[in-house]
């Protein structure tokens, strides 16, 4: 079987908005949306790898993807990061205003820098849970997840959660298909 040469690349089947530079040798799936607000930039270096439906919205700083970096489908980066060389991100990964160091493996699924949110390995209080968790029996090495809490009444005021960066993301819609839009 004969592989086809490698074609360079072509804005026509990802989204760029504001100041983006992509290098030449950088690879871009299609359905990738690459947004900088005014006054920030993103920067993707030679032999980059973005998956397929990935979003980086760069606002009030700038994203670096550094060279042979890999960012699995579906991955979200906001605000200002770098990912480091040879890092890798998984499928689905939210990066929130965080940078990644080289050759970092981030798992799939995992949210980076919502500092909202306590970790699995440190309490509100700052002690360390590890020791206090039972043994994960798939993989011993791993705490076992926290128990889940118990699901409020329906008609709980708590019951209601808000969506962080929505906003943002509503922003982004907004000016991605405002062309699209009805008069």
């Amino acid at each position: 079987m004969q592989l086809s040469p490698l074609q360079p690349v072509s804005t026509s089947h990802f989204c760029v908005i504001g100041d983006v530079t992509i290098h030449p040798h950088a690879k871009i799936a299609s359905g990738v949306i690459l947004q900088a607000a005014p006054q920030s930039k993103i920067v993707i270096a030679a032999g980059a790898c973005i998956g397929i439906g990935v979003v980086i919205q760069a606002f009030e700083g700038t994203i670096t993807v550094d060279s042979h970096a890999v960012l699995g489908a579906g991955v979200l980066v906001l605000g200002q990061a770098t990912i480091g060389m040879n890092a890798c991100i998984g499928d689905c990964t939210t990066i929130i205003n965080t940078d990644i160091v080289a050759q970092q493996v981030i798992p799939e699924g995992s949210l980076m820098g919502d500092s909202s949110r306590s970790t699995l390995n440190e309490s509100q209080d700052g002690s360390h849970l590890n020791d206090a968790l039972p043994s994960n029996p798939v993989n011993p090495a791993w705490p076992s997840p926290p128990p889940l809490p118990s699901p409020a009444p329906a008609s709980s005021p708590q019951r209601q959660s808000q969506v962080i960066g929505r906003a943002y993301v509503t922003q982004m819609l907004q000016v991605l298909f405002a062309r699209h839009s009805s008069p």
